[in-house]
């Protein structure tokens, strides 16, 4: 679908007028830049597509921003909140990504170009979101994908995302809580995350949600092991420098893939 000129002006200063309400878009030269890299046109058709089909309303501001994405505060016509994650389709990041899709089987005949990782890598979360949310593992939930742009379950309170583990305090429950969730994943799900740290888990209320699953692995990739290990590292390594006690990485990876 190919928007006319006069729409495509319409649903810029749409999209504009929320982005100037909440601070997003400020008068330094390098702001506007990213803007412009979050919002090409391609873009602004895949957000105009899930506005006409009633998946989103308005995006509210920017809740975190890495290298590869934003991520937006979003509104459903209902009023209920959603995450929206804009990868961006001008960075070099993805193109270290390749080692992640290719030797997964669920992703064949990979087209290379940039913007074909990005949208591959956008389908691939969704992807695997889909994945766990179905199998039962707390993670948000995927609501729709078009092009680099997906919208998802917001995990937080009135546009305020749930803390990290890294921002709250921990406890030693909460380390054999993460153990359990790589061990759902694994074995529930058939995924390692691949990228699993302190930085992904939000912390709310009382529940642990693993988030970001782009990286995320079919346990048959070749590196699926390799990739197992440096998350169950990361884990022990964050719960160790929080004072806690830890199990040794061969107990858990039996206890992951054997027990």
């Amino acid at each position: 679908m190919e928007l006319d000129d006069k729409t495509e002006k319409k649903l810029s200063r749409r999209i504009s007028k929320y982005e100037k309400e909440s601070r997003v878009l400020r008068k330094d030269s390098d702001d506007y830049e990213v803007v412009e890299e979050v919002f090409d046109k391609r873009t602004l058709i895949a957000l105009h597509h899930l506005m006409n089909s009633k998946v989103l309303r308005c995006l509210n501001g920017v809740v975190s921003s890495g290298k590869e994405a934003r991520v937006y505060w979003g509104e459903r016509d209902d009023g209920s909140s959603v995450a929206v994650k804009i990868y961006l389709t001008v960075t070099v990041e993805f193109k270290k990504r390749l080692p992640y899709i290719i030797g997964d089987p669920r992703f064949k005949n990979v087209k290379r170009g940039s913007r074909n990782i990005v949208e591959l890598w956008a389908q691939k979360e969704y992807k695997n979101l889909m994945t766990v949310y179905d199998a039962g593992i707390p993670a948000p939930r995927p609501f729709a994908i078009k092009r680099n742009v997906l919208v998802m379950d917001f995990i937080g309170n009135n546009g305020s995302p749930a803390p990290l583990l890294n921002e709250i305090g921990v406890k030693q429950n909460d380390y054999r809580r993460v153990i359990s969730l790589i061990k759902k994943l694994y074995k529930d799900a058939n995924l390692v995350h691949a990228d699993l740290s302190e930085y992904n888990i939000f912390k709310h209320g009382k529940r642990l949600i693993v988030f970001d699953f782009g990286s995320a692995v079919d346990v048959r990739h070749p590196l699926a092991k390799e990739f197992l290990i440096r998350d169950i590292t990361n884990v022990n390594r964050f719960f160790i420098k929080c004072g806690l006690r830890v199990e040794s990485l061969e107990r858990v990876l039996k206890r992951v893939v054997y027990a």
